[in-house]
């Protein structure tokens, strides 16, 4: 089976956006157990649990405003993108196929339906990724003015903490 040039493009594609996924996943999970170290080495003992709490409760907001972004992208590039590219037999049948995954599913791999399906999802994606990766950006310059701290000089706290 020969791709055609679209096709072609597709693949390229979505070889970035894996990458991209790979990239932000493990820089995530670096973040998250750096900045909760970063965090518990910056208090005293008695008052961990507080700065983990507003640690998270910081991350959990972080984390609704991109979940805000996202949605807001998928719904502005998705529709307007499926209508764009689905061929003019189911262009009238648009808003029921984006409302549906199951309608999108069910149309068989090949056609130029669910090739325009895929098509707007990888646009859809590619808009994501392209903003959580500019936004991932700015960690690298709050990771910098962490504060140096020799956590191998603290001595460990005996006891129960309670």
């Amino acid at each position: 089976m020969k791709c055609n040039e679209d096709c072609e493009k597709l693949i390229f594609f979505c070889r970035y956006i894996v990458m991209c996924q790979i990239f932000i996943a493990l820089a995530g999970g670096f973040i998250v157990i750096t900045e909760q170290t970063a965090a518990m080495a910056a208090t005293s003992h008695q008052f961990v649990a507080v700065v983990l709490a507003v640690e998270s409760m910081f991350s959990s907001i972080g984390g609704a405003i991109g979940s805000t972004v996202a949605a807001a992208i998928w719904t502005g590039v998705f529709p307007q993108r499926l209508q764009l590219y689905l061929p003019e037999a189911d262009k009238a049948d648009y808003l029921t196929i984006y409302a549906s995954l199951t309608t999108q599913l069910s149309y068989a791999e090949g056609t130029p339906a669910r090739d325009a399906i895929n098509r707007a999802y990888g646009d859809s994606q590619r808009y994501m990724l392209i903003g959580s990766v500019s936004i991932l950006v700015l960690a690298i310059p709050c990771v910098a003015v962490w504060r140096d701290i020799k956590v191998k000089d603290f001595k460990q706290v005996k006891g129960r903490v309670v």
